[in-house]
């Protein structure tokens, strides 16, 4: 609101309607002003001579008390009352008397003007011993109004009036609010002679002297009374801080707390010291039977009796306050529960017989989840004060059950998930064993059937040369076939202890690739390396690393097609904000992997090479490379295009950081 204009002006508004209204003048309040309208009091506001208003608000107490008084004159009868009761204050009167006359007053009008009203400028156009033009050029910014200006003129009608004369004669020969520039007033009053005059002087000191001391006693006795209420005031305001302090810091208690029981008890604890409360109970909403229950109570008499935790309440008996406050969302206060239409009947009231009833609803996620109810302390109603602080604990009470709830349920669900879990690796295991079973019996069946047939028809080709040469031939392939067979399953199952330490990676890869050589030079297959020589020793276990290494560099020998080549390239992958790692390529140019097959070549079991008279495999052999890179903390990808090749990258952690301390080599060097 805008500072334009003194209350000076309004309390003048006030005197007059109480005057000619029986005392009432109510009626001029309400909707004047956002600002005003909050104000417990508005109108020791608006009497207040400290106080300012706008121009808007003092047009619309005029108009109101025009319509109150059915008057169309009354702002300028309001001003001619101010200065005939000199309701103007004693800073005013002092002012105006100082200047013995209404002339002296006239040549400093625009000095009073200033000092309480901020909507105009005053020009005195012409001033002579008796009669004087004056103009009133009006800020076209304010919201001035026609009434104004009538109390205006009523104020200098009245003006003489001050030094013990007769008013004033006034006419306006133009007005700003019927589209002049300004207002201009034409003064006559009547004249003093000179004696008079200086007589006037004389005793004008004691008379602004002996109206000062009267002014000061009143406004000393005002003073103490707002000293008084001010004080009253610091109180209550000491009081609420604490309050707010108290609610800040229980606040970030219940929030911090996810055990629904131990919420409960210090929720009630908060109640009981900060609330003041003694009795309260808590009921949610139970969406699935559309009912309040019973969560937790305190009674200062003992513990909750079975009636009241068993009780409940169906969310449509809107008679019910508590299903009521559920449903609206608001609050309910009943001050004398005894002459209130509540049920006298009710469970609640019965067992607790209260006074006065609170009910306060818990919303969170602008969702109401249950109430809080509590009664009269002592037999006397609930204080204004208890109320307002539940209130402000209710939303916090309303999240931090809720979290609780959602973290009990949370708990429930990791619970069931980590027995899902169990079952299903359980299920997994069988599921594995049951596999492993049909395809060991079925990879150990077909060798040993072979063998089985050749020993049947020993008997009767015993002495035939090229029997003995095929069967022996065919006899020791299945029989290796079997053992490599074995040897893998018991790579897979056996729990294998990772032995850490620095190791030359380009070493091992070197050795890796001799081995398979004989292969690699019957097939004609070029193998090249290229080493990153920014890469030294590595953290890794060699016997792992050489199977994993040794694995993919045996299928790409196997798939790399007669003149063909196999790249092995090393890289140093230090990154920023990333962990450093040391990046194993394997590239061949062999017929690659079909995009359906990528995702399963490192499952258990799944191999192509059994569909090939060339190549045999059991399946295990990436599987178990998979699991070899995992208890290095490292990762293994593949890549291929059907008939462009296939690389398999080995990104391998540089630092021990992902080893635990039971896989560390404690062997001394």
């Amino acid at each position: 609101m805008e500072k334009e204009t003194s209350c000076i002006n309004s309390r003048a508004i006030l005197d007059y309607v109480k005057k000619y209204n029986d005392g009432d003048c109510s009626a001029l309040f309400g909707n004047l002003d956002p600002e005003i309208d909050t104000l417990q009091d508005p109108e020791s506001f608006l009497r207040d001579p400290n106080s300012w208003i706008s121009c808007s608000v003092i047009s619309k107490l005029y108009k109101r008390a025009a319509s109150i008084l059915n008057d169309e004159m009354a702002a300028y009868n309001i001003g001619r009352y101010a200065t005939e009761n000199i309701s103007l204050g004693y800073a005013q009167r002092i002012i105006f008397k100082a200047f013995w006359s209404v002339r002296k007053a006239l040549k400093h009008g625009q000095k009073i003007n200033d000092r309480w009203n901020r909507s105009k400028r005053v020009e005195l156009v012409e001033l002579r011993k008796n009669e004087a033009v004056v103009r009133l050029h009006w800020d076209p910014n304010m919201a001035a109004t026609k009434d104004i200006c009538l109390y205006n003129q009523g104020t200098y009608t009245s003006m003489p009036l001050i030094w013990d004369g007769k008013p004033a004669v006034l006419k306006e020969r133009c007005c700003y609010f019927d589209g002049s520039p300004y207002c201009e007033y034409h003064i006559k009053w009547p004249f003093k002679n000179r004696f008079h005059e200086i007589f006037s002087r004389f005793f004008t000191s004691k008379s602004v002297l002996m109206e000062t001391i009267k002014e000061m006693e009143e406004d000393k006795a005002i003073i103490e009374q707002k000293y008084d209420e001010v004080n009253l005031l610091n109180i209550e305001l000491n009081k609420k801080i604490k309050q707010i302090a108290a609610i800040q810091e229980t606040g970030k208690a219940i929030l911090s707390l996810l055990d629904l029981e131990q919420l409960l008890t210090v929720i009630m604890n908060i109640l009981s010291n900060v609330c003041r409360i003694n009795r309260a109970i808590i009921m949610l909403v139970n969406e699935d039977e559309g009912c309040l229950e019973y969560l937790h109570g305190m009674d200062s008499h003992g513990a909750m009796p079975e009636v009241v935790k068993n009780y409940r309440v169906s969310l449509d008996r809107l008679s019910n306050i508590l299903a009521r406050v559920t449903n609206t969302g608001q609050a309910e206060y009943v001050p004398e529960v005894k002459g209130s239409t509540l049920r006298k009947e009710n469970i609640m009231l019965s067992y607790g017989k209260p006074t006065s009833l609170y009910v306060v609803p818990l919303i969170t996620r602008s969702r109401v989840i249950g109430v809080i109810a509590t009664d009269a302390v002592d037999g006397k109603e609930v204080p204004r004060e208890t109320r307002e602080t539940l209130e402000v604990f209710a939303p916090q009470i309303a999240i931090a059950i809720e979290n609780a709830k959602l973290y009990s349920r949370l708990q429930e669900q990791m619970k069931e998930l980590k027995q899902s879990h169990a079952l299903l690796s359980r299920s997994e295991k069988f599921s594995f064993l049951g596999n492993l079973a049909a395809r060991l019996a079925h990879e150990i069946k077909n060798p040993l059937t072979a063998i089985g047939t050749f020993i049947q028809m020993m008997p009767q080709k015993y002495n035939d040369e090229e029997f003995q040469k095929d069967f022996h031939k065919i006899a020791m392939e299945e029989t290796h076939r079997i053992n490599n067979l074995i040897t893998e399953l018991l790579d897979l199952v056996k729990t294998k202890e990772s032995h850490m330490k620095l190791n030359d990676l380009h070493g091992l890869i070197d050795s890796m690739a001799l081995l398979v050589s004989p292969q690699s030079n019957a097939k004609k297959i070029n193998v090249s390396c290229q080493f990153d020589p920014n890469i030294g020793q590595v953290w890794m276990d060699s016997e792992k690393m050489k199977q994993v290494v040794l694995n993919i560099l045996s299928n790409a020998v196997d798939f790399t097609p007669e003149g063909g080549k196999i790249e092995l390239i090393t890289k140093n992958c230090a990154e920023k904000e990333k962990q450093a790692t040391v990046s194993i390529e394997i590239k061949d140019n062999g017929p690659g992997i079909p995009l359906d097959h990528i995702d399963r070549v490192f499952d258990p079991y799944f191999t192509t090479k059994h569909k090939s008279t060339v190549h045999k495999g059991t399946g295990l052999g990436l599987f178990i490379a998979h699991q070899n890179m995992q208890d290095h903390g490292g990762a293994i990808e593949v890549k291929s295009k059907v008939n462009e090749g296939t690389a398999f990258i080995l990104n391998l952690p540089l630092n021990n950081s992902n080893r635990s301390s039971n896989s560390i080599d404690t062997r001394k060097e």
